[in-house]
């Protein structure tokens, strides 16, 4: 059973590696495949190697079976003409609503299909937000009018893969509601009891006299509603690597089930007529088994607690039908049942961690019998630290170094008194609402203190960096030499292995060389420079009213995988909040030596204000500063730094958001310094700067835009484009192609772009395009061979 689950397993993987998805007809050769392979069974060769056919079964029901999930389940397209579509929508909320700083984020379930749906007939699940909106419920029936368009994350190297985790729950299409006058509530659905459950002990443990770290707490064990804790709160999690206790999934399910198993089975055992009707181990069993469907039905059986459920049912179904099996097969068993279920599970790290600490857990039982209860407990909560490290880091979240003890505190503490407190505490806000108080204060006091832990933790833990492909690969075997019983030799082996990773990265960078990095951080701008031994980021993104930084999303976990703890320089251009919001995140979350800007006024906390003429050499790259000049505005748009990178492959222009008024200045008095082979283009592309005689001087083989998908501007200009195409430029823009990557080398090639939403592209993400929105009808489409093609040398580069 093991082998075939886990080429079982392997083979819903690689379904889920595919950039398009296949057609139908592939369904029908996989199944004539495994019908051919059991034929093949029967003869005397292959018997001889009987693991051969298993695993070759094992792999093509795994990517069968993924690839009729994936067309069964596929949402309608829809045709969304200039990135956007507003449409009256008729549907059901579902779900619990989520409100943060006024908007609502809720997910609707349409009753119709949408005008120009393919297929017509197609139902869709659309995520919403909606700011001010009247109390929403779950089950409600609304008619309102939204503005949707296509799911699009962040593609860049180390960003959360927003755009997967929307597939995994059948959501193609976001937007907001922009017609309040014309929004209405029809009438409600049964469907959506334990929903409305849900929210109404929510509601009343967000009411309750806490600490908001308290209330947030709560309502994330009891409800599964996330919601109450705010972005401060989820870093503590996350500094600490805690955050998996703030996720009800196969952690708390098992606890609350284990310790109804162990309770009955206790009782039960105390009254021989019990014991002589039905087994005390099967009593337990079933009791467990209820206890975590009930838990789950609290938790809105969300998907980790749907793979919880199925890994449980095994395990009890097991002991309850009194079939002896192996650990090893029960939890195969388990894993083929959850992927069986929901096939997208292979792409949740929570699946991941789910089976990496069952199977930790169960070996490690094996080798720790006959010590003390204390020893095992300590043993086993170690070795599950050592065990998901490789996990968490292989999903790009981050490594805490204090979290081996933390977690030898808390998961005990969450799962002996924490969690069990907190949902007699959730029932009682149902049944005794005034006891509810009283009952769930001490907890609270509990939870202040909890969370004075985990702050003192976060503050004393060293920065440990992100790993790579390379460095990932050697802490597996590491981990699992580590894991091995005692007695076997090179168990210890896997010492020296664990240190490896965290050695110092050699240099990605040779000498001489330098790459640049335009990140995708939606309507806004951040990129980042490396040499051999240094980096430079430029901007950092925005920063939204409700706390949400892409410094935070993308910059940061860009440098983490590159391996970067530090930055040499940060220069914002100016002070707009697209380019410098999130300078606050940088400085409270990476070191960096120096900042430098183009409005200290508006920036904030530089060491110096960035003006022409500055110069530094790093690792035999020039870096320039070009503009601002000593007479020119120091605020708005025109105070932007504009800085200049060459080397022996030729000159990178960053130009902040200066208008036609610097630019003819640049022109006039810096004609020279100007002509560059990749340019990131002025003001996001705006119709305010690229100016004629600008793009004449640079001369770029290839320009750049940051902007948003679809944003509100209209940026790129259309005309702003076609400027820069006349003067023999190839353009790119983050919102089509993500992250877009060069690299200047030493021997004077220039190598680029790659880009990261083409390299990652999967069948659930949105497609690159081959043209910027608006031009295609003027003729200004770029063929991906020009795309992919050799750039070629500019004047002045």
């Amino acid at each position: 059973m093991v082998l075939f689950a886990v080429f079982f397993s392997a083979g819903v993987a690689a379904l889920h590696q595919l950039r398009q998805l296949p057609g139908g007809t592939w369904i029908l050769a996989a199944s004539a495949a495994v019908l051919a392979l059991i034929a093949l069974q029967r003869w005397q060769a292959a018997r001889r190697y009987p693991g051969t056919t298993l695993a070759a079964v094992g792999l093509i029901c795994g990517f069968a079976w993924s690839h009729g999930f994936a067309l069964l389940t596929a949402p309608a397209s829809l045709l969304l003409p200039t990135g956007r579509l507003e449409v009256q929508i008729v549907g059901s909320v579902r779900d619990l609503p989520q409100q943060r700083d006024g908007i609502n984020r809720f997910v609707l379930e349409t009753r119709h299909a949408l005008p120009g749906s393919d297929p017509p007939a197609h139902p869709h699940r659309l995520r919403l937000s909606w700011r001010g909106a009247p109390p929403l419920a779950p089950g409600d029936v609304w008619r309102l009018t939204a503005r949707l368009k296509a799911a699009r994350g962040y593609a860049s190297p180390g960003a959360w893969d927003y755009e997967r985790w929307l597939y995994r729950q059948g959501i193609r299409y976001t937007g907001y509601v922009v017609d309040h006058t014309d929004s209405r509530r029809l009438d409600d659905m049964t469907c959506c009891a334990i929903d409305r459950w849900r929210q109404r002990v929510s509601d009343r443990l967000d009411a309750l006299p806490l600490s908001a770290f308290s209330r947030g707490v709560l309502r994330a064990l009891v409800v599964a509603d996330r919601s109450g804790l705010d972005r401060d709160h989820n870093a503590l999690f996350r500094a600490t690597g805690t955050s998996h206790l703030m996720a009800v999934s196969g952690l708390h399910i098992g606890l609350v089930s284990g310790g109804v198993m162990l309770l009955i089975g206790w009782v039960w055992r105390r009254v021989p007529r019990l014991c002589n009707k039905t087994p005390a181990r099967i009593a337990a069993a079933t009791a467990g088994l209820v206890a975590a469907v009930a838990y789950a039905a609290m938790a809105g059986f969300g998907l980790p607690t749907q793979r919880a459920l199925v890994m449980l049912l095994v395990f009890a179904g097991a002991i309850v039908l009194r079939r002896r099996s192996a650990s090893a097969n029960a939890l195969a068993l388990a894993a083929v049942a959850v992927l069986a279920w929901h096939p997208p599970s292979i792409l949740d790290t929570g699946f991941w961690l789910s089976f990496a600490a069952v199977a930790t857990i169960l070996a490690t039982l094996q080798w720790t019998r006959g010590r003390p209860a204390w020893v095992a407990a300590i043993t086993v909560q170690l070795a599950l630290t050592l065990a998901l490290w490789p996990v968490l880091l292989g999903a790009g979240l981050p490594a805490s170094a204090v979290s081996p003890l933390v977690n030898l505190v808390l998961v005990p503490l969450f799962g002996v008194l924490i969690v069990p407190w907190s949902l007699i505490g959730g029932l009682t806000t149902l049944l005794v609402p005034d006891g509810a108080a009283a009952l769930l204060w001490p907890l609270g006091q509990l939870l202040d203190l909890v969370a004075t832990g985990l702050a003192a933790a976060a503050h004393w833990s060293p920065h440990l960096p992100g790993l790579g492909p390379a460095a990932l690969w050697l802490l597996v075997p590491a981990v699992c030499l580590l894991l091995l019983p005692p007695g076997i030799p090179l168990r210890w082996a896997g010492v020296p292995l664990l240190a490896l990773p965290w050695l110092p990265r050699a240099p990605l960078v040779e000498p001489g060389e330098f790459q640049f990095h335009l990140l995708d951080v939606g309507q806004g701008l951040s990129a980042v420079v490396e040499t051999h031994r240094h980096v430079l980021v430029f901007d950092t993104g925005p920063i939204y009213p409700s706390g949400f930084s892409t410094a935070e999303a993308v910059v940061l976990p860009f440098l983490a995988r590159r391996g970067h703890a530090q930055v040499d320089h940060l220069m914002i251009s100016h002070g707009d909040n697209d380019h410098g919001g999130g300078l606050d995140v940088m400085r409270a979350r990476i070191g960096i030596d120096r900042v430098s800007g183009g409005e200290p006024g508006r920036i904030g906390w530089v060491d110096h204000a960035c003006a022409a003429g500055q110069r530094w050499h790093w690792d035999g790259v020039d870096f320039t500063v070009l503009h601002p000049a000593p007479a020119s505005p120091r605020s708005g748009n025109n105070a932007s730094c504009v800085l200049r990178v060459e080397n022996a492959a030729g000159a990178l222009l960053l130009t902040g958001d200066v208008e036609a008024a610097v630019e003819r200045r640049l022109v006039k008095h810096q004609s020279d310094r100007l002509g560059a082979r990749v340019v990131v283009a002025p003001h996001h592309g705006s119709r305010s700067s690229s100016t004629a005689e600008f793009i004449a001087a640079t001369s770029p083989d290839r320009v750049l835009f940051a902007a948003g998908w679809a944003n509100r501007y209209g940026f790129p200009d259309p005309d702003v484009v076609a400027r820069w195409i006349d003067g023999g430029a190839l353009p790119h823009e983050t919102a089509q192609d993500g992250t877009l990557s060069f690299r200047f080398a030493s021997d004077g090639r220039l190598h680029g772009p790659t880009r990261y939403r083409v390299s990652a592209q999967r069948f659930w993400s949105a497609a690159p395009e081959t043209a910027i929105p608006g031009t295609a009808d003027r003729g200004l489409a770029v063929s991906s061979r020009h795309q992919a093609g050799p750039a070629r040398r500019s004047r002045g580069g």
